[in-house]
């Protein structure tokens, strides 16, 4: 239950972000973030594979841990492709509904992210090492 409530909290900060832009308007360089995001999402996706791919925080009962890709040097680069959308477009367009709802997004998914990784830690015997061997959501740093 937890974790569909902080996936719900995920998409309806992200659909209020896209109401509240105007996507005509926005800077260049909000496209290129926008893409670099995109491309991060979609690499993610393409080396995690379907099936074991779960948008709620719970391991897929037959997943495995995979560390290949983006997810060698990050454990969450889907989180880190969504906190690049909230930032471009917070910076491009910025508003205060934008930024309370990045300040939503952003608290959401580190908490999503912490659940998560108590959950990875129990269910895959190996995440502790892989952990000692990446950041979170930022390379090198966090």
């Amino acid at each position: 239950m937890k974790g569909k409530i902080l996936v719900t909290v995920q998409f309806g900060c992200l659909i209020i972000l896209a109401l509240a832009t105007n996507w005509l308007t926005l800077p260049w360089w909000v496209y290129f973030l926008l893409t670099l995001s995109g491309f991060l999402a979609f690499w993610a996706m393409a080396v995690m594979r379907l099936g074991n791919f779960n948008v709620v925080p719970t391991p897929v009962e037959k997943g495995n841990l995979v560390s290949d890709g983006p997810y060698k040097v990050i454990r969450h680069p889907m989180y880190t492709s969504i906190f690049i959308f909230a930032f471009s477009i917070l910076a491009g367009q910025f508003d205060y509904i934008k930024l309370f709802t990045s300040i939503a997004l952003v608290a959401g998914l580190i908490v999503k992210m912490l659940y998560e990784e108590t959950l990875l830690r129990n269910h895959h015997p190996g995440y502790e090492a892989y952990m000692a061997k990446t950041k979170r959501v930022i390379p090198f740093v966090w």
